[in-house]
């Protein structure tokens, strides 16, 4: 595994189960020790907007629902799309669901900003995969 020190992982969620299972695997695994959880998509933009006063922003990965009630993933990504590049560029979104369905799949991969789509709930070895894809060149 590809160690990167100021990792953050971002859970974003409206399933506490699946934040609190999510969050103790990655803590366990050791991918990240800064992992923030949002069951709310606005909430974590808020979040990550307040970030822009940062003098440097760490790597982060968002892990994203598909589904979820206010706003889905997908609008979470075009509400994120118009962030200044300072914070996409930090940013490597991951979507994740329960359930793959076809609509879903072909509307993630379609997307530019997500980078891969991976089945809920996560496994280790797919998460640790994943990240270290994402970092390769570093």
């Amino acid at each position: 595994m590809i160690s990167i020190p100021d990792l953050r992982v971002i859970l974003i969620d409206d399933n506490e189960v699946d934040l609190l299972l999510h969050e103790r695997l990655i803590t366990l695994q050791q991918i990240s020790r800064t992992v923030l959880a949002f069951n709310n998509a606005n909430k974590a933009l808020e979040f990550l907007s307040s970030n822009i006063t940062l003098p440097k922003i760490p790597p982060t990965v968002l892990l994203l629902d598909i589904q979820m009630p206010e706003m889905d993933g997908f609008e979470f990504l075009e509400a994120f799309y118009a962030y200044p590049a300072k914070i996409k560029s930090q940013c490597h979104i991951i979507m994740v669901s329960s359930s793959l369905d076809y609509g879903d799949l072909s509307r993630t991969y379609a997307n530019p900003m997500v980078l891969k789509l991976l089945k809920k709930p996560l496994l280790a070895s797919e998460l640790k995969n994943a990240i270290a894809e994402i970092f390769k060149d570093m």
